[in-house]
């Protein structure tokens, strides 16, 4: 049976010249939370799940991988050795011994712009995301585009594309990233728009999606061997 997708995002950055893509790509991903932190009502759209992409931990009171992945799974998180991009023996804040694991789909917490643009590119939850388009049309025009699985996967990734867009209007970026669609019965319309005046986040009623031109931010878009091109 093919995998179903339901909720389509669109990242659209347009930066003032090359030399900001390149600044914008060194911008720390997390960093830009303290950022929208000042909106009206940020902390009843989002919590600190929002950020589950950007996770790498330390496991406690244990020395081997395989401890670490018994202890996981004893609280409900069913994680193999495969799934593990890299670990090491480490310290957490307190100076307790654990491991140090980093998840295959995951990205860590200190990541750059650059490490999520590689990460969708290489889209290693292939069950979760699909990615339709990534590109870095004309040096310093960035869209990237594709659809989540379901809402706990929207859930995992809106966050930190939205810190990404937040990254470019620091540098005098302006764009906007939107996600809309139907998981069962959760509805999804959530559109970030920004420019060099500030930062505007809505979560309207999905009833209420034409009056936000959805069509023309989900205008239809393809990547060809010479760059964007509308779908006919």
């Amino acid at each position: 049976m093919p995998m179903v997708f339901n909720i389509e995002f669109q990242m659209r950055i347009k930066l003032p010249s090359v030399d900001k893509l390149k600044e914008w790509r060194e911008q720390v991903l997390i960093e830009q939370r303290a950022r929208l932190e000042s909106l009206p009502q940020f902390s009843k759209r989002f919590d600190e799940f929002d950020e589950d992409l950007l996770t790498d931990l330390i496991v406690e009171d244990v020395t081997t991988l395989e401890e670490a992945l018994g202890e996981l799974r004893r609280v409900g998180h069913e994680i193999t050795a495969e799934d593990i991009a890299e670990w090491r023996p480490a310290v957490d804040d307190e100076g307790n011994p654990g491991v140090y694991l980093l998840e295959t789909r995951k990205l860590r917490q200190d990541s750059r712009v650059s490490a999520l643009l590689d990460h969708l590119r290489a889209n290693p939850a292939p069950t979760l995301l699909r990615v339709n388009c990534i590109s870095l049309d004309d040096h310093d025009n960035v869209v990237a585009s594709g659809v989540f699985r379901d809402y706990d996967a929207y859930r995992e990734y809106r966050l930190p594309l939205i810190f990404a867009a937040v990254a470019a209007k620091e540098i005098g970026g302006r764009g906007h990233v939107s996600f809309f669609g139907v998981d069962g019965m959760e509805p999804v319309a959530l559109f970030c728009d920004f420019n060099q005046n500030g930062v505007e986040v809505n979560e309207p009623d999905i009833q209420e999606a034409v009056a936000w031109k959805v069509h023309e931010r989900f205008d239809a878009i393809e990547l060809t061997s010479e760059g964007l091109r509308r779908r006919p």
